[in-house]
């Protein structure tokens, strides 16, 4: 199985690049909480059982989001599962990455398996007394596969895995059996974990699996316990041979997977060393390899004193004493860096070990210094990646991840090198196009400035590699044509868009060129100016590769606070008794039936129904106050997000203010607010002359 595709959000990255140059820059990425996290806590506590603990590895942004990339009304936002909110943007960055077209996904075979155990938002949510009706899917955590699923309209397995901090790792290995099954044909591979109550810090810290410092320490001899982190990283998986065939980069290959259980051993939560190396060795019979093959593995590595020496006995069992004594297994792990992601945990280690494979490089381990004397390294052939030299992988050596969930789920996926590929030296670099899209014009431009200060690696592309991966992107409403052929005319392009461009063309460019550049001038302006990537697409021909690694889409993020504890409200004024005999309309049906009665002709009657109804559905969708969006009077109810349970809101919302008795149908057979506004006036000239 191929890795094609890769985003992460991780503490101290918000992208594979910067994850992997903070790696090896042995960047330790632990802090203290940010403002506002960890200070409410849901339910009261013993002083004695409430930690002080301040650190972690976190991510910034978690209550931010693009909803309206997404079609997501800002009601329904404010109600979703920020680990939801998460997904939904990792898994667009993972296909952009991949160079795969999330519209043509649409209706295929492709699955999602997403790992996840933390439930801090539901907690939050129901404890919070306010509850909703998009709160039910909002703090669902079957929807972390499942909205993700939804969005893309795919059509193959979507599964949420939890088996404790191995769920993320479990996920790629029950997407490489169901690849193989044949249950789909690519598959998207998700961990998440986001830590937002400091109850769920209080509990862990009763057992002690906390290092009172906040560092993980693995294999060391001061290891004293693991630190919390949060965040998320996404995979995509494909058979080698359809990636191949479809000419997608591979990041590297996944040879083989297996998962067992500790049960029978001595505690619930006691590792054990003999189910441990079972489970790799049944990784390497998966994959057909022997462990003297393996030249890497990335722990599970907690760095507590009591998991790190069962880790360290099965690996030596499994692979180190296989080895040669002069070449002892390399081992390392990413908790180190940015601390321990729980359900995430996983697939940080897998997307560490597949960055490492295809930069052929061993990222260093932090904090280690000197194992203790019941870990002895030398004795199991292990050795820990240290920072005091260069470490590579040896020609054709595989490189294993490890996974253990605390209820003793254990997971190991075994990984090789991606195949060769041509050296971009031995290719033509023809005069080229690149197309950049988005909601907005000012995500374009941000966009333009994102490429302009890419890194991009000269000797793996050429321009045109990256005219062909941005051209499997999809289409946005706003849109920039960057014309050239090298590298230089490319950034000079880019330059101008972020100024406020649509086209560029290098100067004197069309009078040192022939026919063939008026025709890429013709394609970029009717791309910029109308869309149309096909004809772009079919101009680039034949031969080229696509890129990893580019910066993908720059969402627009708005905040969205999450539930809070219920404050006091004031009572409400008693509503005094009608006489006997008094038939008043509803107050709220009064301005607007006054309105529409005095109104001068009809123009002005559908304008006061149409002010109307945009304004109920905004407050319908939770858009209140002065940056609200325009609505659309032309657009569906349905692209403006709005989803069945609103309309029936909405319904009985126009009902009640009109007095006139709508069938719950008319929603749908007038689905715009123009097609409303004309069926309401029309029902008010009947009822009311």
């Amino acid at each position: 199985m191929a890795v094609i595709g890769l985003s992460c959000h991780f503490p101290g990255a918000a992208d594979p690049g910067k994850f992997w140059r903070n790696l090896m820059s042995a960047t330790d990425s632990v802090g203290t909480a940010p403002p506002g996290r960890w200070e409410e806590r849901v339910g009261p506590a013993p002083a004695e059982l409430r930690t002080s603990v301040r650190h972690g590895g976190f991510i910034e942004g978690i209550d931010e989001f693009d909803a309206r990339f997404f079609g997501i009304a800002r009601r329904e936002a404010e109600h979703m599962d920020p680990q939801q909110r998460l997904l939904l943007e990792l898994a667009w960055q993972a296909l952009e990455d991949a160079a795969v077209s999330p519209h043509q996904l649409r209706a295929t075979r492709w699955g999602v398996y997403v790992g996840a155990c933390a439930d801090d938002f539901r907690t939050q949510y129901f404890a919070s007394g306010r509850l909703d009706r998009f709160g039910h899917m909002g703090a669902s955590r079957s929807l972390l596969a499942g909205r993700v699923s939804h969005h893309l309209g795919l059509r193959g397995p979507s599964e949420v895995v939890d088996t404790g901090q191995s769920s993320s790792l479990c996920a790629v290995h029950r997407a490489i059996a169901s690849l193989r099954l044949d249950e789909c044909d690519a598959a998207l591979v998700a961990g998440v974990n986001l830590n937002l109550l400091p109850d769920v810090t209080d509990q862990i810290q009763l057992w002690g699996g906390l290092s009172p410092d906040g560092r993980c320490r693995t294999f060391d001899e001061q290891a004293d316990g693991y630190v919390r982190a949060e965040g998320g990283g996404v995979v995509v998986l494909k058979p080698l041979e359809a990636a191949v065939r479809d000419g997608d980069h591979v990041y590297c290959v996944v040879r083989g997977s297996a998962t067992n259980n500790d049960g029978g051993r001595a505690g619930l939560g006691v590792p054990s060393p003999d189910a441990q190396r079972e489970v790799i060795e049944a990784a390497h019979r998966a994959a057909g390899v022997t462990g003297a093959s393996v030249g890497y593995v990335e722990l599970h590595g907690t760095g507590t004193p009591v998991g790190d020496p069962v880790e360290a006995a099965a690996l030596g069992e499994a692979i180190g004493r296989r080895r040669s004594r002069t070449t002892p297994l390399l081992v390392g792990s990413v908790k180190s860096n940015i601390g321990h992601l729980e359900s995430a945990a996983g697939i940080a280690g897998f997307i560490k070990a597949c960055l490492a494979l295809h930069h052929g490089q061993l990222p260093p381990t932090l904090h280690h210094r000197r194992s203790p004397g019941k870990l002895p390294l030398a004795d199991l052939n292990l050795r820990v990646v240290g920072a005091d030299r260069e470490e590579n992988l040896g020609a054709g050596e595989l490189v294993g991840v490890s996974s253990f969930g605390m209820g003793g789920t254990n997971v190991h996926v075994v990984l090789a090198s991606s195949p060769g590929a041509t050296d971009p030296s031995e290719r033509p670099a023809p005069d080229t196009v690149w197309c950049l899209s988005g909601r907005t014009r000012e995500a374009v431009r941000a966009l333009a400035r994102a490429l302009l200060e890419h890194p991009f690696p000269g000797e793996r592309c050429i321009v045109g590699d990256v005219a062909w991966s941005l051209v499997q992107r999809d289409e946005g409403e706003h849109r920039a044509a960057v014309v050239g052929g090298r590298w230089d005319e490319m950034r000079d392009g880019l330059r101008k868009v972020v100024t406020g461009h649509d086209l560029a063309i290098p100067a004197d460019w069309l009078h040192e060129g022939g026919t063939d550049r008026v025709a890429w001038v013709s394609v970029a302006g009717a791309y910029a100016a109308h869309g149309g990537l096909a004809e772009v697409a079919d101009r680039l021909g034949t031969g080229l590769r696509k890129v990893p690694g580019l910066p993908t889409y720059p969402f627009e993020r708005d905040t969205f606070h999450g539930p809070t504890p219920p404050r006091p409200v004031a009572p409400a004024p008693a509503v005094p008794e009608e006489e006997p005999g008094e038939q008043p309309e509803d107050f709220r049906a009064r301005p607007l039936l006054d309105g529409w009665e005095k109104a001068a002709d009809s123009s002005e009657r559908l304008w006061l129904i149409r002010s109307f109804l945009e304004r109920t559905l905004l407050g319908v969708l939770g858009e209140t106050g002065d940056e609200r969006p325009r609505v659309d009077p032309d657009s569906t109810f349905e692209d403006l997000g709005v989803d069945s349970m609103s309309l029936l809101e909405l319904h009985d919302l126009v009902t009640a203010a009109t007095a006139v008795e709508l069938q719950e149908s008319a929603l749908f057979d007038h689905p715009t607010i123009n097609d409303l506004t004309a069926h309401l006036n029309t029902e008010l000239e009947a009822l009311r002359g």
